[in-house]
């Protein structure tokens, strides 16, 4: 009974050390001890509980030592696995962190080359404004002057946003301080031959791109057809040297011009037409032709004088010769 008692304290003993064991080794080395004292207190009483402890603790701490190495084996895979995944998130990151940055000095650029952009185009708009000043008094006025190189699409007629932005712009001013005046809508080119935009040539697409923008004051701003035209000057009339680049840009341009409220007096080459006369020709054009009068009949001839009796001749005779 007291050897039973014993073994029971034993197998107790290893339940609890087991739990509370902080490795495998220590833990095998309690569970092992306990069974052993245990298994020894029943076979031989105190002293072989002791060797049963001596044995069995050695023996399970040897188990243990094996559990603690494999889970130390496992654990430092882990942490390998673990240090890989890491290394290449890191990896990951340091890459994103490189593309972040490379973006963010291509936007730089691109803002760089924004400003200078918008540097030029104001350098040009300035030295446009200087070669085509508003002329004087009864003379025409140029409002504004639409640049091909921000207000038109590249080799062709239709306008940018930035382009119907600026027509919005003025022709509010052409309403508030001109509203009694006629408008001209003017496209110049330069001097370069049309080689791929499909033009025929500048003339052409001068006048496509004025009437792109006569269009659309008539259309979205109800300018009246009546106080408005569109011409082409092609090459023909620069405002600066086409031998520059700077100086083709400034001459592809369409002119939004105010014209003189007086009418320009035209000087007539052919006579006057009297409008009376001019009716009365075309009446007589479309009246039917009359029917020829006829022949007149030729007259007949004289009748012959009767010859002279021959006695009465011979009596004259004789009274002459009597003389």
């Amino acid at each position: 009974m007291k050897k039973r008692l014993m073994a029971g304290l034993c197998v107790a003993a290893a339940a609890a050390l087991m739990a509370t064991g902080c490795c495998w080794t220590q833990r095998g080395a309690a569970i092992g001890g306990a069974l052993g004292a245990g298994v020894g207190a029943i076979a031989e009483g105190g002293e072989g509980a002791l060797v049963g402890l001596a044995a069995g603790g050695l023996a399970g701490a040897l188990i243990g030592d094996q559990f603690d190495h494999k889970k130390m084996g496992d654990l430092e895979a882990e942490i390998d696995r673990l240090k890989r995944e890491l290394e290449a998130k890191e990896a990951a990151l340091a890459a994103k962190d490189k593309e972040i940055a490379d973006l963010k000095n291509r936007i730089k650029e691109l803002e760089d080359q924004l400003k200078q952009r918008d540097k030029e185009i104001a350098d040009l708009r300035r030295q446009l404004g200087e070669l085509t000043k508003v002329k004087p008094e009864g003379k025409e006025i140029i409002v504004t002057t639409l640049l091909a190189e921000t207000h038109y699409r590249p080799g062709k007629a239709e306008l940018t946003p930035a382009g119907m932005a600026e027509l919005d712009r003025v022709v509010g001013i052409i309403k508030k301080q001109f509203p009694d005046r006629k408008i001209a809508v003017r496209g110049h080119t330069d001097s370069d031959p049309i080689k791929y935009s499909g033009w025929k040539s500048n003339w052409e697409l001068g006048a496509a791109r004025a009437l792109g923008a006569l269009h659309y004051l008539m259309d979205k701003h109800g300018i009246q057809g009546e106080n408005i035209n569109a011409a082409t000057f092609s090459k023909y009339q620069p405002v600066a040297d086409n031998a520059t680049a700077e100086g083709k840009q400034l001459n592809r341009r369409v002119e939004i011009v105010i014209l003189p409220k007086q009418e320009p007096t035209v000087e007539r080459m052919a006579p006057k037409v009297d409008p009376a006369a001019a009716k009365r020709a075309a009446e007589s054009a479309l009246r039917p032709a009359a029917a020829p009068a006829p022949a007149p009949k030729p007259a007949a001839p004289a009748p012959a004088a009767k010859p002279a009796a021959k006695t009465g001749a011979k009596k004259a005779g004789t009274k002459a010769a009597a003389k």
